[in-house]
């Protein structure tokens, strides 16, 4: 089975960039199933119905959400209604949506994609702890059920990332970094099996600051002040990804960053 997963989409330039690259890299690789992470789709901060309508016309088959989920009142439509979207699992229950979602490839069985939440440096209040929230997950399921299980750890923290990786290393195919928008060049498979990169990357402008116009971050960082935000529209975009070839055991048999410049 051969998943791709897609970092952070960023804004129209992101959603520009998937349209531009992702059928003909899904026919080139033969690839069976396509996840991204979706929370910047909006102008760099959140979801909208439209916006997610669009980058499903790209080909994106499921998708997750962060902690910028939240910043637009589509949220409760794009979480509660029928589109293959998860937010984090360690949010309360009694938030919309649920962190899990099952994808069903017919022959080639179930694939489970989970959705983590970061711990350190987060400034979510209303997480938990994930270590234990995705452990009782995985205590409670039937892994006979799926083919594959996919994490979209969302999370600030290198050190938290990797440590989740070796945490479930053997219980699950992938544990896939998001949220920093910065590719990492430690792709590795685990002793046990699972695919592990502490982030995966971006698809959006290039010449930005994590999608921001660069001289916005230069007075943040010289100033006790600072505009808002503004998205980089024009000009070139990046492209991060990463291809899993998952076995008929659930264990990665590799995985292959692919880092385009369009």
């Amino acid at each position: 089975m051969k998943v791709l997963f897609i970092g952070d989409v960023c804004g129209k330039a992101g959603r520009e960039a998937l349209k531009n690259v992702v059928p003909d890299l899904r026919k080139k690789e033969g690839i069976d199933l396509v996840i991204t992470n979706i929370e910047n789709i909006a102008h760099g901060r959140g979801a909208t119905v439209d916006t997610v309508n669009e980058v499903m016309s790209a080909g994106i088959d499921f998708m997750t959400a962060g902690n910028h989920i939240w910043r637009r009142p589509d949220f409760n439509e794009l979480l509660n209604g029928d589109y293959p979207i998860i937010r984090a699992l360690n949010y309360p229950d009694d938030l919309p949506g649920k962190g899990y979602g099952e994808i069903d490839l017919g022959a080639l069985g179930k694939v489970l994609v989970i959705h983590l939440m970061g711990w350190a440096f987060m400034q979510e209040r209303t997480i938990t702890e994930p270590f234990r929230a995705i452990q009782a997950f995985l205590n409670g399921i039937n892994h006979d059920d799926y083919s594959a299980i996919i994490v979209d750890f969302h999370a600030e923290a290198t050190s938290e990332k990797l440590a989740l990786g070796f945490f479930l290393d053997g219980q699950v195919s992938a544990v896939l970094g998001t949220h920093t928008h910065i590719p990492t060049a430690d792709e590795r498979i685990m002793k046990n099996g699972t695919a592990y990169i502490n982030d995966v990357g971006m698809v959006g402008p290039y010449e930005s600051v994590l999608w921001v116009k660069p001289e916005i971050i230069f007075q943040q960082n010289m100033y006790p002040y600072s505009p808002a935000y503004e998205i980089v529209e024009d000009g070139k975009r990046r492209f991060d990804a990463v291809l899993l070839d998952i076995d008929s055991s659930k264990s990665a048999k590799s995985i292959k960053r692919i880092n385009l410049i369009v």
